[in-house]
């Protein structure tokens, strides 16, 4: 039992060690010039648009980490989130019609405070906890 167990540990530690992101791109990227479209300084563009779906906050989409386009439509370029990546509540947004100046736990199954992302939940349906 004990040599089974040591054998699924090192291998799932292998696995973990050496997970291959299926987004094409570097941790950061060493380009110089930016294109039109990309952010200055490495900030991720939210919305962007990758194989066709949008995304307003960071994604686990064909990766293990989460990670953010620098492009509104993705083009390779790319990185790793960190807690400044985030996407941040945006205040006024309209929920079910209604506009909202705070967080709201509204709608929300367990009473947890929530706000958008974008200006409206009822077009995007984008957000997160407050």
């Amino acid at each position: 039992m004990a040599p089974r167990l040591g054998i699924f540990l090192i291998l799932a530690g292998t696995c973990i060690f050496l997970q291959l992101d299926h987004v094409d791109g570097d941790k950061q990227p060493i380009t110089t010039t930016l294109s039109a479209t990309m952010k200055p300084d490495y900030k991720c563009a939210f919305p962007f648009n990758y194989r066709g779906k949008w995304y307003f906050d960071c994604t686990r989409a064909d990766s293990f980490f989460k990670w953010c386009s620098l492009n509104e439509d993705y083009s390779g370029k790319w990185k790793y989130c960190v807690d400044d990546d985030y996407a941040k509540c945006v205040f006024p947004f309209v929920y079910r019609g209604q506009t909202y100046n705070r967080c709201t736990t509204d709608g929300s199954l367990f009473w947890i405070s929530w706000c958008s992302v974008t200006t409206s939940y009822d077009r995007d349906g984008a957000w997160r906890y407050c």
